[in-house]
């Protein structure tokens, strides 16, 4: 009896710490945190005021694994002005070695492995945190979609690297192709875990799926393998993508795409898994709202153990309920968001907000934040922010 009472006391201790724990962090309608903007900047302004030319879908990271050059933001962008230029299109690298006060151009990255092709769109930024192949910890990567000037027949997402920290690229291998609008490969998004670089992306060249978001590996950056199915949706007609993904405090998977179907609009979903290399694509997720506000297209999320028992996960998007959109935000595993002020709001119309990109610093306090605004004269440009948190609400 005593052993009998003995379990039951410690499975009872056991069961109110996880209880404690979950309800110190789970506060519906509320998150243990608030945002200050601490300074903006401009990244990069479109060369002219005509769509098509440009700037847009902000990538963005600090460097923690590159040693005295620790610190340093990066960032870069699509901008479509070949022919302002006279030369292919290239993903421009900015540096910014104040904090994000100013930023100066350091290199390009140019299609190299198909010159029919050009270097333009969804460029993701990534730092190794560890050696993988031949590449040091402290590499850079950046994942990138090339396709034809026409548009039309030949799309391909690659990988390039630096070991000088964005002041020169090498192309060093292709992981998905497709072809041109109707039937491409998009959205690239790099991550990495337990010796494999992974790289979500969206999937067009599938008949049988509208589009699906998917994702292969990498144990050198290389050789691609392991294709494996997030969403792909059993209508045919629903076309999921833009996935990004983010590791939590709770050991899972946080990921959210958008979704275009017969929802109105283009909402935002996401769902969670334990396991990165398990996932059920049938299940589309669930919506990403903050009560009955509701966001939609490009989403981008990040997550910081900073904020309470389970830290703070942030969510963007393109469009929302409200004019201008808020961003949401999470102190409970993204079971319940807060939906508050955008620190860079955007006008909605054309491609201003497209994608905007998410960062936070190494101590988890600080929040890099780009975003597609509109300048003077109607340009857009590439707007920074730096976003510190604070403990209570």
């Amino acid at each position: 009896m005593k052993n009998i009472a003995l379990r039951a006391f410690v499975f009872t201790v056991i069961l109110s710490v996880i209880l404690v724990s979950f309800a110190s962090c789970k506060k519906e309608g509320q998150i243990n945190v608030s945002l200050e903007t601490a300074l903006t900047s401009t990244v990069k302004e479109a060369p002219i005021n005509t769509w098509g030319l440009g700037i847009g879908y902000p990538t963005l990271i600090e460097l923690q694994h590159s040693g005295e050059n620790n610190g340093k933001l990066i960032a870069s962008f699509e901008i479509a002005d070949s022919g302002l230029r006279g030369k292919p299109t290239s993903f421009r690298i900015m540096e910014s070695s104040d904090g994000g006060e100013s930023w100066s151009e350091i290199g390009e990255a140019y299609e190299k492995l198909d010159t029919s092709i050009e270097a333009c769109w969804n460029p993701h930024l990534f730092e190794l945190p560890e050696a993988l192949g031949d590449m040091p910890e402290g590499t850079l990567l950046l994942a990138g979609c090339s396709i034809d000037p026409a548009q039309s027949t030949k799309s391909h997402i690659s990988v390039w690297k630096s070991l000088d920290c964005g002041k020169t690229w090498e192309q060093i291998s292709v992981i998905a192709e497709g072809g041109g609008l109707e039937e491409g490969v998009w959205e690239p998004y790099l991550y990495y875990e337990d010796g494999y670089l992974y790289c979500v992306y969206s999937d067009d060249s599938d008949k049988d799926h509208d589009q699906k978001v998917v994702y292969e590996r990498s144990t050198d950056g290389k050789t691609w393998q392991d294709y494996t199915e997030i969403v792909a949706a059993d209508k045919a007609d629903y076309r999921p993508g833009m996935g990004v993904i983010v590791k939590m405090g709770n050991g899972k998977y946080f990921i959210v795409y958008e979704i275009f179907g017969d929802w109105d609009g283009c909402p935002i979903y996401y769902k969670t898994t334990d396991d990165i290399t398990k996932w059920d694509p049938s299940d589309v997720g669930k919506p990403l709202t903050a009560g009955k506000y509701a966001i939609g297209s490009a989403p981008w999320c990040a997550w910081t153990p900073f904020g309470g028992e389970c830290g703070t996960l942030v969510v963007t998007a393109k469009y929302g309920d409200e004019t201008p959109n808020k961003i949401l935000v999470s102190s409970d595993y993204g079971e319940t968001f807060v939906a508050i002020e955008n620190p860079l709001p955007h006008p909605e119309d054309t491609g201003y907000g497209y994608s905007a990109s998410l960062f936070f610093s190494e101590d988890g306090k600080t929040l890099f934040y780009a975003n597609n605004v509109e300048g003077k004269n109607g340009k857009s440009k590439i707007e920074f922010a730096k976003i510190k948190l604070c403990e209570g609400k």
